[in-house]
C-alpha cells in the first residue's frame, strides 16, 4: 500500500501553496488561481491537496504537523537557514535520538518538520 496524498485545510489556499511550492518543490497541477482548492505534486510523486477552510472551522489540534525527511543534517541545517532568511517562523535545530530537525510554520497554521534520521 502507498499513501497517495495529504488534504490539509488551510484558510489562504494560495499561500499556502507558494509556500509548499517556494520551499519543498511541489507543483502546482490546474488552476492556480482557485481560492478554494490547489493539488500539488512533491518532487517523489506525493500529491498534497490544500483546500480552503470553512468559515468557522477551528485549526488544527496540537502537535499536529506535515513532515518532510532529508537525507543528512547539513540537507536540514541549509534547509532551516533558507527559511529563517526568508523571515518565517521556525524553531531552532533540534538534536535527539530520533535525528535532527526544526519546525516552521506554514500560512494557515500549519506546521512542518524538517528532519533526518540519526545515523547509528
Amino acid at each position: 500500500m502507498k499513501l497517495n496524498h495529504l488534504d490539509l485545510q488551510v484558510p489562504d489556499v494560495q499561500r499556502c501553496a507558494e509556500f509548499f511550492e517556494a520551499h519543498f518543490g511541489f507543483v502546482w497541477n490546474g488552476n492556480r488561481k482557485s481560492p478554494a482548492i490547489a493539488i500539488l505534486s512533491g518532487p517523489d510523486g506525493f500529491v498534497l491537496v490544500l483546500q480552503r477552510m470553512k468559515e468557522g472551522d477551528s485549526g488544527y489540534p496540537e502537535g499536529f504537523h506535515l513532515g518532510f525527511l532529508v537525507d543528512d543534517v547539513a540537507t536540514v541545517r541549509a534547509q532551516h537557514e533558507r527559511m529563517s532568511a526568508s523571515g518565517l517562523a521556525s524553531s531552532g535545530i533540534i538534536e535527539n535520538n530520533r535525528g535532527v530537525m526544526f519546525y516552521v510554520q506554514a500560512p494557515g497554521d500549519v506546521t512542518v518538520e524538517v528532519s533526518c534520521r540519526r545515523v547509528a
